[in-house]
């Protein structure tokens, strides 16, 4: 179903006032442990108003994205329970409800930027061998502006840093993203997987925007 101009609009809208008060709280000590209190729930929130704007919601559009959510959950468990993944590295309470050690919104988090990295390389014309090389390549980039301010904030922290002034987790974690990215979006080629979200890349603008801003502000 095609959403109206007003419904894009209002969403627009909402999500540049929800990530960009949302950094400007955080960024601030005084109100900075109410807006962590959000943080899961924005993120639950963000992916469900997603959905509501996605026009090929089919059994494929269903199973692929739940097969996302479990490949994204299963690959962070191995990675706190080994170290060995993307380096060691422990959650903290910030996200919300934990199932083995991880965040439950974890598997989300991964949904909405593979959804969205699977989207990028249609919008760009590429030809599907070389999709999963850019899509791989947005996520990995996105998480270069994630890892200073999830470890600044403890949703998880690493057991030896600080590493780097900007890359703050060891390289190993940069590559496991970056492989695990390319694998999941490899599989989306390969099911035929094409989303239609006209809201889509202005989300993961905002997230993307809300990251950066306060990599400059903390």
């Amino acid at each position: 179903m095609e959403r109206s101009p007003r419904e894009i609009k209002n969403f627009t809208i909402w999500w540049a006032m929800v990530y960009g008060f949302g950094a400007l709280g955080l960024a601030w000590p005084a109100t900075r442990s109410f807006f962590l209190v959000f943080t899961p729930f924005t993120l639950l929130f963000g992916a469900l108003h997603l959905l509501w704007f996605e026009e090929n919601r089919g059994m494929k559009f269903w199973s692929t994205l739940a097969a996302v959510w479990f490949a994204g959950f299963l690959v962070e468990w191995a990675g706190v329970a080994t170290g060995s993944i993307f380096g060691a590295y422990s959650y903290g309470s910030v996200l919300g409800w934990k199932l083995m050690g991880v965040p439950l919104v974890i598997g989300i988090n991964w949904t909405v930027l593979i959804y969205a990295a699977a989207h990028l390389g249609h919008q760009l014309g590429v030809s599907s061998w070389l999709r999963p090389f850019v899509g791989a390549t947005m996520v990995t980039f996105t998480d270069i502006f994630i890892e200073p301010v999830a470890v600044y904030f403890e949703f998880w922290t690493w057991v030896q840093p600080p590493f780097d002034a900007l890359f703050v987790a060891p390289w190993q974690n940069y590559l496991a993203w970056w492989l695990f990215s390319f694998a999941v979006l490899w599989g989306f080629e390969g099911v035929g997987f094409q989303a239609r979200n006209v809201v889509l890349m202005r989300y993961w603008l905002f997230q993307l925007g809300f990251f950066v801003l306060l990599n400059i502000l903390l």
